[in-house]
């Protein structure tokens, strides 16, 4: 006699969640803001890159050194380079905003609401961050004038700290 087993799920059919995973919205957010940190993570250097260079002088028709208003001097003119970066500060304010974060829903929240809202504003001030610290670092750096620097005038740059670090390197013009 045939004997009547149930049917079996087919292991390659998508599993369906369990409907009523208590936290779900949660670990959802909380995943969404680890996404959001990483691409800004990303992002946020691969957008804070630029340089500047100038040279306060040249080489003369002569073979001499010339300096910035073209008159022959025997000083060797200086060079001027300027390379951004990111900048510490902003990764040490998105890593703070995370852990204050998760900080606050485990011991504030009071349901699942409040908590997904601390997440959501979380990840918005992390774009936030990122995004206005690009576009001031960048707007920043397109402002300092590099062309106009003068090493006998004791010229000095505010860069943009906060927001990128800069590398400043003076060297003596090479032929």
């Amino acid at each position: 006699m045939p004997t009547f087993s149930p049917p079996q799920p087919d292991a390659a059919a998508p599993r369906a969640p369990a409907p009523g995973l208590a936290g779900r919205e949660l670990v959802v957010q909380i995943r969404r803001l680890l996404v959001v940190t990483l691409v800004a993570c990303v992002i946020y250097p691969g957008f804070t890159r630029a340089s500047s260079a100038s040279c306060l002088g040249g080489f003369g028709a002569e073979g001499g050194f010339i300096d910035g208003n073209g008159q022959p001097t025997d000083i060797v003119p200086q060079c001027l380079s300027l390379q951004m970066g990111p900048g510490p500060f902003v990764f040490a304010a998105i890593a703070a905003i995370v852990l204050v974060t998760l900080g606050r829903v485990i011991r504030v929240a009071d349901d699942l609401e409040s908590a997904t809202r601390m997440l959501r504003r979380a990840a918005l001030a992390i774009m936030i961050v990122a995004g206005l610290s690009v576009v001031i670092a960048q707007v920043w750096f397109a402002l300092l004038p590099v062309r106009d620097w003068d090493p006998a005038s004791g010229y000095f740059f505010l860069f943009p700290f906060p927001f990128a670090s800069v590398d400043l390197t003076i060297t003596p013009l090479t032929p």
